[in-house]
């Protein structure tokens, strides 16, 4: 056996190790990119379900003028607890420029809960203040929401 043909050998071998090392880095790269895509969509999916029952139900609770003071406000804060959970959640897993804007639509719906809990009626000025401000700051919320996951880049054609 020639020398020349041992040294080919061993730089094909480097080269095909080189190549399949770097495939497969760039293959556990795109999978870990989708696992993270896939985890926060997930998360913010149940970010604006929480927020969007408990919306809905301060909202109804506001509507209801049979229910007495202290039930109200024991009302407000059940529909407003399941929200702490995924906003922790949001605050730990999601960049920056989500958590700021989901907190102060966290924040918005908080002032709903603590006007419906004080007795404050559904067609109060207030109320619809608070309404328009939920409103504001779900829009800035979802954007960047959008924004961080690239949806507005994906095509469907």
């Amino acid at each position: 056996m020639t020398w020349t043909a041992l040294v080919a050998t061993l730089v094909g071998a480097a080269i095909a190790t080189g190549s399949s090392l770097l495939i497969e880095g760039r293959r556990d790269r795109r999978s870990t990119a989708t696992e993270w895509r896939q985890a926060r969509r997930i998360l913010y999916g149940a970010f604006l379900g929480a927020m969007t029952r408990a919306r809905s139900e301060l909202y109804m609770l506001s509507r209801d003028d049979q229910i007495s003071g202290i039930e109200r406000l024991r009302s407000a804060r059940e529909s407003f607890a399941q929200c702490y959970e995924t906003r922790y959640e949001l605050e730990v897993f999601a960049p920056q420029s989500v958590v700021l804007p989901a907190l102060g639509y966290f924040r918005a719906v908080r002032r709903v809960r603590d006007a419906v809990a004080a007795g404050q009626p559904h067609d109060a000025p207030e109320m619809d203040a608070l309404r328009d401000a939920v409103t504001a700051t779900l829009r800035v919320t979802r954007d960047a929401m959008r924004k961080d996951m690239r949806t507005d880049a994906i095509t469907t054609d």
